[in-house]
């Protein structure tokens, strides 16, 4: 029979209860060797986590037993939390809870401590800053969240024999984080459901005869429970509130484009709140720390939160299809009033120049400029329009300022290799839309003097004057500093909430979700 000192039996059973052989417990000694001179002497967030510990173990002796079990408990739901359990090397802990493991040197089980510890620190620092980092095109800021110490958190949960209260410190404030995840259960809860199923909806009427539509009215929380005789006016009602989650006109009719966003599956709708989820836990931090203007391409909306309030949010053109608004993170540094706007060199030669060769006038009647390379404003009948090309146009247009030009009467700067910004808009009529992709790629803002407020309150005199004025012709653009330099996201997320604390969901305009 071999001794202790020869084996050593860790046995995690079906139920979840832990039980251990008796064996020679790992001294400080020993795991502070063992982490020093091996592969884990790189791995800051272990030291500092043992250090805090004393170089005791957390996991696999008698005493851990309570740890190890709210461990497992979260790792297997981690579903229901936005997270996935292949990514916490689940299947090596679940080789414990299905058969006795024989951990025959003392390294194998120190490095199953290890492994424990490993898998600990990257569940509760997925839980807090999220398991994937928003895509952008440039981020200026290299922001990286950080707002936790999840080594030191983790240990000190663990001396006082709370880490089932670790969960609630590490979990976000921002709103959107407690009710897409709620969100999120009910969904998983319905799809563990035996009887679940994905539902076709075929039938256009919107009474309590088109089973698949209140199948899936239910599926979505819409309703509670499936209903036997829900009275058809309620059940127009319903359908509106879920017209409202797909940002659609709320009439109770189901078009169409209703029953397009209906028939996606709730697998695709739960991997999309997913995304979401941790897109917002990866914002959280940053929202600690200052406010921060979040453009949200897909929803067409602007937040700027500060820690877990909103402080102004507003509709939004962002662009169409075939120019896209690009993701970004950077700074507002400047808000410039009266902007000219510079027409992109792309508009300038394949939508203005064509017209110009019919009618050089246009650039007077649109209140446009023609630069040459030196910056003088030329005569538009003093060019040859005709010998002009895209690959040949050695002109600015500019427009001048006037209740004519396209960027309104403010402009938000931000460094980006894109040439895109926050400006006001002359066509105020647009934001009506619920479908706002319009724009050749910047970012059109509803309420733009409310913007301009926020950026400029040590100097709010420069808004409100410019209030006052209104649009005047042939203004020379004014920048101001803006007083607070203020983070700017723009992303491309698949959901979020209303006001209403409602969860919506997104069109993929530029078909990047999957």
């Amino acid at each position: 029979m071999k001794t202790t000192h020869q084996k050593y039996v860790l046995v995690i059973i079906l139920s979840g209860f832990i039980s251990y052989s008796s064996g020679a417990q790992i001294n400080p000694d020993s795991l502070r060797k063992f982490i020093s001179e091996s592969k884990y002497a790189s791995n800051n967030k272990l030291t500092e986590f043992y250090t805090r510990l004393n170089y005791k173990t957390a996991w696999i002796h008698q005493n851990n037993a309570g740890n190890l079990a709210v461990l497992l408990t979260m790792l297997n739901t981690s579903a229901s939390v936005g997270l996935k359990e292949k990514d916490y090397s689940f299947t090596f802990i679940q080789s414990f809870r299905n058969k006795n493991t024989l951990l025959q040197k003392t390294e194998d089980s120190l490095d199953a401590e290890i492994k424990f510890t490993e898998t600990a620190l990257k569940f509760y620092t997925d839980l807090a800053y999220g398991n994937a980092t928003p895509s952008f095109g440039y981020n200026g800021l290299k922001y990286m969240p950080a707002c936790h110490n999840i080594a030191v958190l983790l240990a000190e949960s663990i001396s006082a024999n709370a880490l089932q209260s670790l969960v609630p410190q590490l979990t976000g404030s921002l709103p959107e984080i407690a009710i897409i995840e709620n969100k999120l259960k009910w969904f998983n809860g319905i799809m563990k459901d035996s009887s679940f199923k994905e539902v076709i909806i075929t039938s256009n009427k919107a009474t309590m005869t088109n089973t698949p539509l209140v199948t899936k009215l239910y599926q979505l929380g819409i309703i509670n429970t499936i209903p036997f005789n829900l009275p058809d006016s309620v059940l127009k009602k319903k359908v509106k509130e879920v017209q409202i989650q797909f940002n659609l006109l709320s009439d109770g009719v189901l078009r169409s484009t209703l029953l397009q966003e209906l028939n996606t599956k709730l697998t695709v709708r739960s991997e999309q709140l997913n995304t979401s989820l941790n897109y917002y836990r990866w914002l959280n931090c940053m929202v600690q720390i200052q406010p921060v203007i979040v453009v949200n391409i897909p929803a067409a909306y602007l937040k700027v939160y500060d820690k877990n309030k909103v402080l102004l949010d507003m509709r939004m053109v962002v662009g169409k299809k075939s120019t896209p608004t690009p993701t970004l993170i950077s700074t507002v540094d400047e808000v410039v009033l009266y902007p000219y706007w510079h027409v992109p060199y792309s508009i300038a030669t394949k939508e203005i120049l064509p017209i110009l060769k019919r009618n050089p006038g246009y650039i007077n009647t649109g209140n446009y400029q023609v630069l040459n390379a030196a910056g003088k404003i030329v005569d538009p009948y003093a060019v040859n329009w005709q010998s002009l090309s895209g690959s040949y146009f050695p002109y600015l247009i500019r427009q001048s300022t006037g209740c004519d030009n396209a960027l309104g009467l403010l402009k938000l700067n931000f460094n980006n290799p894109f040439g895109v910004y926050l400006h006001d808009t002359n066509s105020k009529n647009i934001f009506r839309n619920n479908r706002r992709y319009f724009s050749h790629g910047c970012m059109r803002m509803q309420k733009p003097m409310e913007m301009g407020h926020l950026l400029l309150k040590n100097n709010r005199i420069a808004i409100d004057t410019l209030e006052q004025k209104g649009c005047l012709r042939n203004q020379s653009p004014i920048v101001v500093h803006a007083s607070e330099h203020m983070p700017v996201v723009v992303w491309y997320n698949p959901a979020g909430i209303d006001s209403a604390g409602r969860v919506l969901f997104y069109e993929d305009v530029y078909r990047k979700f999957k």
